[in-house]
This record gives structure tokens, sequence and C-alpha cells, in this order.
């Protein structure tokens, strides 16, 4: 494993490969040994004739040598705590632990590497790490080990297999080669590492399916964290659940609030928007009006053409409603049967009937046959209802119930003036009326 180090870290770890002199080695840019320390020739039973000049993975099975030949073709700056494995004169194993730093020519050309190695462990504990590497291989769990440059150190059967490649190919490449956007969030995990605080559960997508990612640190002897083990478990089907139950959510939200035949708001979603908008005139003292709106001899007109063509007939002049109210402000929904109600915050008296007018006209451009309507298409009635000053002593609810019950009224007598019509009133009025019956 290695890391990108600077700074005091990088201080202390040249200071413990000067004071360890007795297990030092160097080797050239070839990855060629040319000093080994006494200690070191001890360790793998050779003498020194037979090492200096030859390649480190000289002395190494060929898998061991290709995988450290991977790692070095990563071109570390400096690394901790890697472990290799090499074999004794005698044809034994023996696992080495190193640290070492690049060294530089006169020009700051690279020229090899300086470190130390120790040994770190019989044949007999050599045995039982080849055992444990081959459990972690065939974990049925992805695991896989990430240097804090954000390259593959190691990786398991199972992790490899999610990228389709073998996980000896994964060793020396940059995760977010592999998987876009990781390196933020390496570098986020690291970060929060360092603090020894935890890394938080991740959920990340990655070619269709979706995991859980669970990262820990891994640390050098002297206590640095020089990398991050990461175990990623396969929650696609349920994250899939999950989905599905949130879009079952959203529709059973939508129906509850939307109307099934327009899709326009429902009466209680109406009434609730209409509350929020009394509020809100009450606070800020600005108008607000409300239309009362029936299509005129409807009851007819399914009597005539039927009521799929009724329902028909409904969602054209729901479209055609929605399109002439143009401020994101402005609702329209459906109230009940062929009656709709549209809400308009800040406008007056005669804005109400301006938008009214449009309405009527857009309805009547559609000429829409109704034979049964002494117009002979489809038309609106209107009623338009005002609330010019807010009677802030009067409740939210009571404000509601007078402007409805004015916009109906003010239906009502367009009806009885002909039908595609409008007619307006403010609250006050419908008072006045009120008191003189």
């Amino acid at each position: 494993m290695y890391m990108d180090m600077q700074g005091e870290a990088l201080d202390r770890l040249h200071a413990v490969i000067h004071a360890h002199p007795q297990w030092q080695w160097e080797i050239d840019e070839r990855h060629r040994f040319t000093k080994v320390a006494e200690g070191l020739l001890e360790l793998m039973g050779r003498e020194r004739a037979s090492v200096l000049g030859e390649p480190v993975n000289a002395f190494m099975t060929p898998a061991e040598a290709a995988r450290v030949n991977r790692f070095f073709a990563s071109g570390p700056k400096a690394f901790s705590c890697a472990i290799s494995r090499h074999l004794h004169a005698n044809g034994s194993a023996v696992a080495l632990e190193s640290d070492a730093v690049v060294l530089e020519d006169e020009n700051g050309a690279f020229s090899g590497y300086r470190g130390v190695a120790r040994g770190v462990m019989d044949l007999a504990h050599a045995e039982n790490v080849y055992r444990m590497m081959a459990i972690y291989n065939t974990a049925p769990s992805a695991l896989c080990l990430i240097g804090r440059d954000g390259r593959y150190l190691a990786a398991n059967a199972a992790y490899a297999a999610i990228h389709g490649i073998p996980a000896e190919a994964l060793v020396g490449r940059k995760v977010a080669e592999l998987m876009p956007g990781a390196g933020q969030s390496i570098r986020r995990s690291l970060t929060l590492l360092e603090a020894g605080q935890d890394v938080p559960a991740q959920e990340i997508e990655h070619q269709g399916k979706f995991y859980q990612v669970l990262a820990n640190p891994v640390h050098n002897l002297m206590g640095q964290v020089i990398g991050i083990t990461a175990a990623l478990t396969d929650i696609t089907d349920r994250k899939q659940a999950e989905q599905k139950l949130a879009e079952i959510n959203r529709k059973l939200e939508y129906y509850a609030n939307n109307d099934h035949l327009t899709g326009l708001p429902n009466r209680r979603n109406v009434d609730e928007v209409l509350a929020d908008e009394v509020r809100r005139a009450m606070r800020s003292n600005h108008p607000l009006s409300v239309l009362m709106i029936d299509v005129d001899y409807f009851k007819k007109y399914n009597d005539h053409y039927g009521h799929l063509r009724g329902d028909d007939c409904l969602r054209t002049v729901a479209a055609e409603l929605q399109k002439s109210l143009h401020r994101y402000c402005d609702v329209v929904g459906r109230y009940g049967g062929e009656e709709f109600v549209a809400i308009l915050p800040g406008t007056d008296a005669i804005g109400a009937l301006k938008v009214s007018g449009a309405i009527l006209h857009a309805i009547s451009a559609l000429n829409m046959p109704h034979t049964q309507s002494r117009y002979g298409k489809v038309t609106l009635s209107i009623g338009a209802a005002s609330l010019e000053d807010a009677p802030h002593a009067q409740g939210v609810e009571e404000t509601c119930d007078a402007l409805l019950q004015t916009a109906d009224r003010a239906l009502y007598t367009a009806k009885l003036s002909g039908r595609n019509t409008v007619y307006g009133m403010s609250t006050g009025e419908l008072d006045e009326l009120l008191s003189d019956s």
C-alpha cells in the first residue's frame, strides 16, 4: 500500500528509513538492487553478490512478481507497510514489510527507491496469510483495498465481477476510471478517517445496480491512514422495492390531491389552496379573486352525446382553463361535476373580469358542438368573486366561505342572464344582498 506523503509525514518516513540501516535497501529505476543491508540478506538466506544487480521480482513466484510489477508501474512517490512475498534460498516463503521513498538524480528525474524491509512472519504464519487471502478472494462480499491516491491495491473475485474484469487487472488502476465520481468520495472518506471519525454508509449506483459501501481505514505502523478497505453489498432488490413503494406513494398522493378525470386539483386541494391564499391576502392586504365556472347545459350534453363524450368534454375544458391562466400562482381545479373553481391571488375585480373574458373566448374558439345548447357549441358561465379588503376581524374559514358563496351567487346571476357570460361581485355586495333580503 502506498500514500502521497508531504511535509511532516514524509519527513517521518525518511527518518524511519535512515534509523534502520540494518534493514536498508535501494533499487534503481529498473527496480534492480543496488544496495542490500546484511539483515535483509539474512532474512532472504542469500549472498550479497547473488542479489546486487538483480531485479526485485527475481526472488518471487511469477504471480507475486507480476503483482509487484503492477505496483511499481503505478508510480508511487512513497509507500508504507507494503507486504511482498519472497523466496528464501532454501525455497521457503518469506514475507517482508517495506517502507520506501523515491530517489531522484541531480536533474530531479526518478532514479529508484530507498527503503527498509522487515520480516513480519515465519513460514507457519505465512501459510496462515495465504489461507486468509484465499478466504478474502472467495468471500461472497465484494471487497477491495484503495490507496490514498485513489488506486486499487487489491480486490477479490466478487468485487472484480462487478466490473467484469479480472481482479489482478484492477490493481494500480484509478477507482474513478471505473466508477466516475468516486475520487471525491474517497477524498471525503480519507478526511473523516484521518480525523478519527467513521465514514457513513453510502449508497451508489453502478451499471444499473445499487450497492451499499462500507469504508474502514488501513493504518501503517506509525498510525497513519494509508488507505481504505471497502466492502460493497448488492442492495438492488431492496432499492427497487423502495423505488416501487415510493412510486406507489407518489401515485397515492397524486390521486389524493387531483381529480382522476381531468388531472386538475380536486375539491379538497382547491379548498387548501384557497385557505393559504386567504391567509396571504389578510397578511399583505392584497386583493384576491375566485372564479366559479360551470359548463352550460352539461346535463343535456351528457344525455345527448353520452357520458364518454361528456368526460372528453370536461377534459378539454380543463386543459383550456389551465392554458388560460398564465401566472404560476393561479390555480384551477375541478370542484365537482361540471363545475370548476379558479383562484387568482393578487387579482382585483377588474382583473378577474378580464381573466374570465379570456376564458370565455378560449372555450368559444374551440367550437365544440353542443346541439342542445342555445349557442350550438360548448360555452361557460362564470361567477367572479373579489375580496378587495380582507376583513382582519374575520377568520380564514369564514372568509373562504364568503368568497365561495359570493362566487356561487355571481354564477347563479350569470346563468339567469342567459349563460355564456361572466358576472362579478364582491363579498361586500353579497353581504348587502343578504342583509336586504
